[in-house]
């Protein structure tokens, strides 16, 4: 097993790049199955914000599975807004139309068992495909860390189920438990991370651009993420998915290709070390906490209506502390970046 990094300085020079590594997964493939890419399509963003798969990266996987007889779809469920209206804005409807690829809305959904989560409701049209391709982006993640390969498969939960997760999963260790059973059910041939250009600090969607020049590929999207944090010097134990996958025993023994290594500024959310065993208790109780600037906020309603705990009441622009289970999916899903991550202690 491999796990490829390609030095990529500009989304111009992708295909030079990409393809002769794609060319060499070929044989994951047969001549006329239907295979589902799942690019992260988060929300509405253009490609120069770094919150979305760049369309230059989808375009080239997309052209690559063509070019091999299948019949490639594009597929997601954004957190909010409409799939039509993140694709056009993310620039991949335009590569769809160009490339005639049908677009699919992930929902649907259908009750399937995870190793872990009973009762998981993916969209059923996952199903309908022979093989998926995850096309993920480098990105931290405000609750999970980093949002690589395995956490992008989350968005094969339709949006409106996504919410209750985080209230039945409770703690960022469920959570991540969770999205690896994801993404063993959805189980990818293939998992790409667009890291060209990505985002560090409070991400996913309103953190900070930072390029990091690279593409990484592998089979296996445990060992991709392991390696990912290792070339950015971040400890793998500090990611709630990657801690998960290697209790799991899923991060295989792995090779590198390529010499690409990087830094990233991590979310303020993130303990400086991870926090074992009754120590675990106390670091709960002194938190960053989502914080509403009324300075930026246009009242758009978003962060209230997809909070799970329904703890946001925008009339007052108040969070009620005594709901909110910090999950900061009010962070993530502002367009505006109005939602300010403050440190707070509950005792």
């Amino acid at each position: 097993m491999i796990v490829h990094f390609i030095k990529c300085e500009d989304y111009q020079a992708v295909e030079k790049k990409l393809l002769p590594v794609l060319e060499g997964y070929s044989s994951l493939f047969s001549p006329g199955e239907k295979v589902l890419v799942k690019p992260n399509l988060l929300s509405a963003r253009k490609p120069e914000e770094a919150v979305a798969t760049h369309p230059k990266v989808v375009e080239v996987v997309l052209r690559f599975l063509k070019d091999l007889g299948i019949f490639p779809y594009v597929g997601d469920s954004p957190a909010y807004g409409s799939l039509q209206k993140v694709l056009q804005v993310s620039g991949i409807w335009e590569v769809c139309q160009k490339l005639s690829v049908p677009a699919v809305e992930l929902n649907e959904p259908v009750e399937v068992d995870g190793q872990r989560y009973k009762k998981i409701r993916i969209s059923s049209k996952v199903f309908d495909f022979d093989k998926v391709v995850n096309v993920a982006k480098l990105k931290t993640h405000s609750q999970m860390v980093l949002t690589l390969a395995v956490k992008n498969l989350f968005g094969c939960v339709p949006g409106i189920e996504k919410s209750g997760w985080h209230i039945r999963c409770e703690t960022n260790e469920n959570f991540a438990a969770l999205l690896v059973d994801i993404c063993l059910i959805v189980n990818p041939v293939l998992s790409i991370v667009d890291g060209v250009e990505g985002m560090e600090g409070n991400g996913p969607a309103n953190g900070k651009k930072k390029k990091f020049g690279v593409i990484v590929v592998s089979s296996n999207p445990f060992a991709l993420d392991h390696a990912i944090c290792l070339r950015l010097n971040v400890d793998p134990f500090l990611v709630y998915t990657v801690r998960e996958s290697i209790a799991r025993g899923l991060v295989k023994d792995y090779s590198i290709d390529g010499d690409w290594s990087s830094s990233i500024e991590l979310p303020v959310t993130v303990p400086s070390l991870p926090v074992k065993g009754p120590l675990r208790q106390i670091a709960r109780m002194i938190v960053r906490v989502p914080k509403i600037s009324k300075k930026e906020c246009i009242r758009c309603k978003i962060c209230e209506e997809k909070c799970p705990a329904k703890a946001i009441d925008l009339s007052r622009s108040d969070i009620d502390y005594k709901k909110c289970i910090r999950c900061y999916v009010c962070h993530e899903v502002c367009p505006r970046g109005a939602i300010e991550l403050v440190r707070r202690i509950f005792i």
